[in-house]
C-alpha cells in the first residue's frame, strides 16, 4: 500500500517518545489492558467465534465492541468492527491523553487505525501501518471527559487488525502538539506562518530555518509567540520577515504551557503560490541513431523540473485497428477479489501503463482496477485521448465484473464520453452478470481531447480489466500512441533508447513544473506541482543508409554529430583519418 500521501489524512501527530515531555512524575494511568485473558486462537490464526456480545464484556467489565475475536493473548477487530473501552474519568490535566498500543494489520499491505474519543462516528486521530507487521503507536489527543471512552476501529483494512497492550494516560506535562499549516501569504522576502491552536497553550515557540545538507540554519529559533487574543480562534499566525530571495525556508512550531513544551509540529516547506509557468521550447533531437536519440529543450525560469512525453509514430503497412490507449491494469498488484487492496487514487500514474488516469474510491485485486463507492459513487477516467481522426469514430472494449468478497454479482455502471467540456457528449449503461465478460462501446463523438469516464454507485465492487480504446487506420497513415511520460528532474535533455526505422519514428513534448500552494481553506492547503502547457512537438526520425546515394561530402553541420565507422563502431570524437563514416544516420566522406 502506498503511503506517500497518508500524512495529508492524519489529523493528529504521533509523539516521538515519552522523553519529549518535561516531567511525568504525575502521570495517571486511566486504562491499561494487555488482553492476556483471551487465549483462544493465535496471531496467525485468530479464533472464529465473535465474542463482542458475551465473553468480551464478562471478562473485561465495561468493554464492548463489534466483530471481536480472540487471538492468542491479543484481540482481533474484524472488518467494520470496533473495540470500545469502558467509561472512565479522562478529564484530568485539561483532558489531554496519551494513547499507546500495538497494532497489526491482517492485510500485508497495511492500513489505518482510527481512534474515536467520545464518539461513534468522527475519528479524533488516524494512524497508519506500512505493512502487516506489529507497529507501536503513541498518540496525543485532547478532549477527555469526566465520563469518557475511546473507540478503536480498523481503517482501510479488509481483513481486520490485531490490537494489544492498550494504555491511556494523562499528565500535567501533556500538552497537545500544534499542526502547522501551509502558508498562503508568501513573497520573496516574507511569509505568514500559520498553525492550529492547542487548547491550554499560553504561547508558542516558532522556528524558521533553511537547510544546508542535514544542518539547519536558523532565521528564528524558539521565537515566542503569544496565544491568540480571542479564545474562539482555531488558527494562529505570525508574520516572518527578512527572508533572502531564492532561498528555501521551512518552519515548525511547538505549544507551551508554563514550563511544559509540546513535541515539534510537522515541518512545513514555505512555497510561493504561482498561477502560471511558461511552456518550455523543445529543440531538435540530437544523437539520432537506429537505437535512440537525445531530446532537448530550453530551460524555463522558475521551473523545478520537467516531464517529457514520448510518442511512437508508425506508418502502417496495412489497414489496422490501432489501440490508441490500452491497459490491462497489471500495475495494480495488491489484494484479491475476496480480500481487496486499497491503492491511492492520487497515485494512479504509479499503477497505470499510461499516465493521466484519474479516479476516486478505488480498490484493486491483483491485476484488476476496482471502484468501491462506500455507499456513494466512484469513478475511473482515462487520460485525454486524441480521437479526432476518422470523423471521431472509435471503439472501447473492456472486460468488467461486479464482485463482493469473491462472489460475482449482477450489476451495472455508466460510461460517459467527454470532449473536454463539463457535459458528456455520449453515454451508455453496461450491465454485468457473472465472471469477467467483454463489453464493446462504439461512438462517433471522438475529438482531439476525449475522456472515457466510468461511474459506479452500486453496493459492491466494480472491476475493470483489459481496457482498450481503438480506431481504424488505413495503410500509409501514421498511428501515434503515447509511450511514456517521465519526470526527468531539473535537466534540459534526456536520452531515449528506442528503435527507429524508415516506418517508425518518435516525437516528444515537454512540460515544466514548479511547486505551488493548492487546496482550500475548507479542506486545507498543501504543496502540489503546477504544470505548464506542453511544449511544441519535435519529431526524431531515422533512415538506415541504403547505398552510395547516401554518401555526401562533410559539411560543417556534422562537426558536432556522433561518428560511427561503417561497421557500426561509435567513435569518441570526429576522426582525423580520411574515409567514409556515418554521422547522424548519413554516410559522410571525410577528406
Amino acid at each position: 500500500m502506498k503511503k506517500r500521501l497518508l500524512k495529508l489524512l492524519t489529523m493528529m501527530l504521533l509523539l516521538p517518545c515519552a522523553a519529549m515531555f518535561a516531567a511525568e512524575g504525575d502521570t495517571i494511568v486511566v486504562i491499561s489492558e494487555d488482553f492476556n485473558a483471551f487465549t483462544e486462537g493465535s496471531e496467525s490464526s485468530p479464533a472464529t467465534t465473535n465474542i463482542a456480545y458475551n465473553k468480551l464484556g464478562t471478562t473485561l467489565s465495561g468493554w464492548s465492541g463489534s466483530y471481536i475475536y480472540e487471538a492468542g493473548g491479543c484481540l482481533k477487530i474484524g472488518d467494520y468492527g470496533y473495540l470500545q473501552t469502558p467509561s472512565a474519568d479522562m478529564s484530568s490535566n485539561g483532558g489531554y491523553l496519551r494513547v499507546s498500543f500495538r497494532a497489526k494489520s491482517l492485510d500485508a499491505t497495511g492500513g489505518g487505525v482510527q481512534l474515536l474519543l467520545n464518539s461513534t462516528y468522527s475519528a479524533t486521530a488516524t494512524v497508519y501501518m506500512e505493512d502487516g507487521e506489529w507497529t507501536n503507536f503513541e498518540v496525543m489527543i485532547g478532549g477527555g471527559r469526566a465520563s469518557g471512552y475511546l473507540r478503536i476501529k480498523p481503517y482501510l483494512i479488509a481483513s481486520g487488525m490485531l490490537i494489544d497492550d492498550l494504555k491511556i494516560e494523562t499528565s500535567q506535562a501533556f500538552i497537545g502538539t500544534p499542526e502547522a499549516t501551509q502558508p498562503t501569504v508568501v513573497s520573496d522576502n516574507s511569509f505568514t506562518a500559520t498553525w492550529k491552536v492547542v487548547s491550554g497553550a499560553t504561547s508558542y515557540l516558532l522556528d524558521v530555518y533553511t537547510k544546508n545538507g542535514d544542518t539547519k540554519e536558523y532565521l528564528l529559533k524558539d521565537e515566542e509567540v503569544d496565544k491568540p487574543m480571542s479564545q474562539y480562534l482555531t488558527t494562529h499566525e505570525k508574520q516572518v520577515t527578512g527572508l533572502e530571495a531564492g532561498k528555501q525556508y521551512f518552519f515548525t512550531v511547538r505549544a507551551k504551557r508554563d514550563e511544559y513544551v509540546s513535541a515539534y509540529s510537522n515541518e512545513i516547506r514555505v512555497v510561493k503560490p504561482i498561477t502560471s509557468l511558461p511552456a518550455p521550447v523543445a529543440t531538435d533531437a540530437t544523437n539520432v541513431t537506429a537505437s535512440g536519440f537525445t531530446a532537448n529543450w530550453n530551460a524555463v525560469d522558475g521551473a523545478e523540473g520537467y516531464e517529457i512525453s514520448l510518442y511512437k509514430r508508425e506508418v502502417l503497412q496495412n489497414d489496422s485497428n490501432i489501440n490508441v490507449l490500452y491497459d490491462d491494469f497489471s500495475g495494480f498488484t495488491e489484494g484479491t477479489l475476496s480480500s481487496i487492496g486499497w491503492p491511492y487514487a492520487s497515485q494512479m500514474d504509479s499503477y497505470t501503463a499510461t499516465p493521466g488516469w484519474t479516479a476516486s474510491n478505488i480498490c484493486s485485486a491483483a491485476g484488476y482496477l476496482g471502484i468501491s463507492p462506500f455507499g456513494g459513487s466512484g469513478y475511473v477516467c482515462t487520460p485525454a485521448i486524441d480521437l479526432s481522426d476518422k470523423g471521431g469514430k472509435f471503439k472501447v472494449v473492456m472486460k468488467v465484473a461486479s464482485n463482493a468478497y469473491g462472489s460475482f454479482k449482477e450489476d451495472s455502471a455508466k460510461v460517459y464520453i467527454y470532449n473536454g467540456g463539463t457535459e458528456p457528449v455520449d453515454s451508455v449503461t453496461i450491465k454485468v452478470s457473472g465472471n469477467f465478460a467483454e463489453h464493446t462501446i462504439e461512438s462517433t463523438k471522438g475529438s482531439a481531447e476525449t475522456y472515457i469516464y466510468i461511474e459506479y454507485g452500486g453496493s459492491y465492487k466494480f472491476f475493470l480489466d483489459e481496457f482498450a480504446v481503438s480506431q481504424e487506420k488505413s495503410a500509409g497513415e501514421t498511428a501515434v500512441s503515447l509511450v511514456e511520460t517521465t519526470d526527468v528532474g531539473n535537466v534540459t535533455s534526456y536520452d531515449f533508447n528506442v528503435a527507429l526505422s524508415d516506418n517508425i519514428s518518435y516525437s516528444y513534448k515537454v512540460a515544466a513544473y514548479a511547486p505551488t500552494v493548492a487546496g482550500s481553506s475548507y479542506y486545507g492547503y498543501y504543496i502540489d506541482n503546477f504544470y505548464s502547457d506542453l511544449s511544441n512537438e519535435i519529431i526524431a526520425s531515422y533512415s538506415a543508409p541504403t547505398g552510395i546515394n547516401d554518401v555526401r561530402r562533410e559539411p560543417n553541420t556534422v562537426n558536432d554529430g556522433v561518428w560511427y565507422t561503417l561497421q557500426g563502431v561509435r567513435l569518441g570524437a570526429k576522426p582525423t583519418k580520411q574515409g567514409i563514416y556515418i554521422v547522424n544516420g548519413k554516410k559522410v566522406i571525410l577528406k
